[in-house]
């Protein structure tokens, strides 16, 4: 049974922020000892005529694979790579799917998120390696993240 995830509306992310106003709007929801996320490319999302864009295809796995690596472990992480991305078909514009993320190693932590037709025709498969993110490494680079990730990160 698939329960949603909160996302929280200040969140400023171009793949799941509810609020982007050119974003994919992504939602999750917690399926078990995974992640998923439905999608349907929109008219304007697309790379070759009635196929959804192979860059933004990427991002709906990325973006489950985070949701998953948040969201199994409890706690914010970075994408440490190396990163595996093998794409056999593209979804079709209009056309739902399912992007489906789950761990597969926990140290490091790994990441598979598979995405299929609604018919269970395999799409494309992304490979991930995380790590926890740090405020210290947060402050380093300059990035000022929202409390709700802030709170429960490492020193």
């Amino acid at each position: 049974m698939e329960t949603p995830i909160e996302n929280p509306s200040e969140n400023p992310c171009f793949g799941c922020g509810p609020r982007h106003t050119r974003g994919l709007k992504l939602s999750f929801a917690r399926d078990g000892d995974s992640v998923v996320c439905h999608y349907a490319a929109k008219p304007d999302e697309i790379g070759w005529p009635g196929l959804f864009h192979t860059g933004l295809h990427y991002a709906t796995l990325f973006e489950t694979s985070y949701w998953a690596a948040l969201e199994l472990t409890g706690k914010v992480q970075n994408v440490s790579g190396p990163q595996t991305f093998d794409q056999q078909r593209l979804p079709r514009v209009g056309v739902p799917f399912t992007v489906r993320a789950r761990i597969v190693q926990d140290d490091p932590l790994r990441i598979v998120a598979e995405s299929a037709t609604h018919e269970g025709k395999p799409l494309a498969r992304l490979e991930t390696s995380w790590k926890l993110a740090s405020r210290a490494a947060t402050e380093r680079v300059g990035l000022k993240l929202p409390e709700y990730l802030l709170q429960d990160m490492a020193p």
